[in-house]
C-alpha cells in the first residue's frame, strides 16, 4: 500500500480497512468523511496514535474535550485560543506549558478522545475512507499504543452490545435525579468491585441539573460506558429522568456569594502584589498606546474576573480538603461542605453563578469547572 487507499464505506468496510493497515503496519493518516462530519485517525507501524475530529485547527477537538471534561474552564480555552491566532503552538500545548494540566491530563484526554471518535466512526453506515501514508509524528511511547486489530475487536464488541441498552437513555440532553441512594443500588447490582466504583463515580456527578452527556464527560468513562451505567442505574430505579417542566424549574438562579471580613482581609493580601503587577503593566501599555505602536494581538482577557474566580476555586478545594482530614474520606457530594459549616452555600458557585461539580477519582477528589 504505497500509494493512497480511498474507498467507500459501503464496498469496503471500516473493519476491512483497520484489519489492512494493522496487518501491514502502516504508517499514516486514515480520514473518514460522512454526513457526521470529518475525522481523521494516525498511525504508526500499524498502531493507532490518536483519532479525532477533523478541525481548521490542530488539536481544536483535544482543547475542547479539556474543557468538556472539566479540566479547563471554557474561558481558558477562549484565551488560550486567541492566542493560538499569534502564534503556532496549540490550545493543549499552551495549557501544559502553563501548568493548567499536566501531561498525563494530556495523554488520559486524549486516548479518550481517540476510544470517543472510534467508537463514534464505527457506527457509520456510509462515507468515504482516504488513507495516506506519510510519516506521523509524536511523543507517545510506542508500546502505550493499541493495535490497530486489537483496537477494532474492542470496539465491534462496544456496537454490539449498544444496542442492549442505548434505548434505555435515548437523549442526551436528558437530566436525571436521583430517587434512591447508592447503598440501594449496591444491594440490588451484580458488578464487580471496579465496576461499582465507576458506577459510584456517575450516582455522584447526579444532580437533577446537568445533562447526560454532561455527566458522560465529566465522569471521562467514555459514551460507551457512562451510558451503560446510567442506563443500569435507571433500570434498578435509583434514578429518574426529569419532566421538562421540572428541569426548566431547577435551573438556579445566578447569585452573589456573601463575603465575610476575613475574607476581604485574605483577598487584600492576595491580590495586592498581583493589581501592583497589572497596574505597571497597564501603564507601559498606556504608554506604548501613545508612542511606537506595533499591531499585535487584541486581548480581552479581564485578569480581576480570572482571580476572583481561581480564589473561589481554591477556596472550594480548601474544604474539600478540611473535610478529608476531619472524617477520614472525601465527602458523596459539595453540599456537605455547607452542611457542615465550611463553606457558605453561594461559595459551592463560580462567582457566575453556575456551580461547581466535584468527582472522586482514583488520583483523589477533583473540582471540576462550572458548565457554562
Amino acid at each position: 500500500m504505497s500509494v493512497a487507499l480511498r474507498g467507500n464505506l459501503q464496498d469496503f468496510g471500516i473493519a476491512d480497512v483497520f484489519q489492512l493497515i494493522g496487518q501491514q503496519r502502516k504508517t499514516g493518516i486514515l480520514e473518514f468523511k460522512g454526513g457526521q462530519g470529518s475525522v481523521q485517525l494516525r498511525f504508526d507501524q500499524g498502531a493507532v496514535v490518536s483519532a479525532a475530529p477533523a478541525g481548521a485547527r490542530a488539536e481544536q477537538a483535544l482543547g475542547e474535550m479539556l474543557a468538556r471534561c472539566g479540566l479547563l474552564a471554557h474561558e481558558q480555552v477562549v484565551a488560550l485560543d486567541r492566542e493560538c491566532d499569534a502564534s503556532a503552538q496549540t490550545v493543549p500545548r499552551l495549557a501544559l506549558a502553563r501548568g493548567w494540566i499536566s501531561q498525563e491530563d494530556l495523554d488520559k484526554i486524549e486516548d479518550l478522545l481517540t476510544r470517543e471518535t472510534f467508537f463514534s466512526v464505527l457506527r457509520w453506515k456510509v462515507g468515504e475512507f482516504d488513507f495516506r501514508a506519510q510519516d506521523v509524528a509524536h511523543q507517545r511511547c510506542f508500546d502505550s499504543l493499541l493495535g490497530a486489530e486489537q483496537m477494532l475487536m474492542d470496539g465491534l464488541r462496544m456496537v454490539d452490545e449498544w444496542q442492549s441498552f442505548a434505548e434505555v437513555i435515548p437523549s442526551e440532553d436528558a437530566a436525571y435525579e436521583k430517587v434512591a441512594g447508592f447503598e440501594e443500588y449496591r444491594s440490588r447490582s451484580q458488578l464487580d468491585a471496579s465496576q461499582m466504583a465507576r458506577a459510584e463515580l456517575v450516582f455522584q456527578l447526579i444532580d437533577g441539573r446537568i445533562s447526560a452527556r454532561r455527566i458522560i464527560d465529566l465522569s471521562m468513562l467514555g459514551t460507551f460506558d457512562a451510558v451503560r451505567i446510567l442506563a443500569d442505574l435507571k433500570q434498578a430505579e435509583v434514578i429518574a429522568p426529569l419532566a421538562n417542566e421540572k428541569q426548566r424549574s431547577l435551573r438556579p438562579a445566578p447569585q452573589s456569594p456573601r463575603i465575610r471580613r476575613e475574607q476581604v482581609r485574605g483577598w487584600i493580601a492576595g491580590l495586592l502584589p498581583l493589581v501592583l503587577l497589572l497596574s505597571a503593566v497597564a501603564t507601559a501599555l498606556h504608554g506604548a498606546s501613545k508612542g511606537d505602536q506595533r499591531p499585535g494581538l487584541e486581548l480581552r482577557w479581564d485578569p480581576l474576573a480570572a482571580l476572583r474566580a481561581d480564589y473561589a476555586a481554591r477556596g472550594v478545594r480548601h474544604a474539600l480538603e478540611a473535610y478529608r482530614l476531619a472524617d477520614g474520606r472525601w465527602p458523596g457530594e459539595l453540599t456537605e461542605l455547607a452542611a457542615r459549616g465550611l463553606l457558605d452555600t453561594a461559595a459551592l458557585a463560580h462567582p457566575e453563578g453556575r456551580p461547581y461539580y466535584y468527582v472522586e477519582r482514583e488520583d483523589g477528589a477533583v473540582l471540576l469547572a462550572p458548565e457554562r
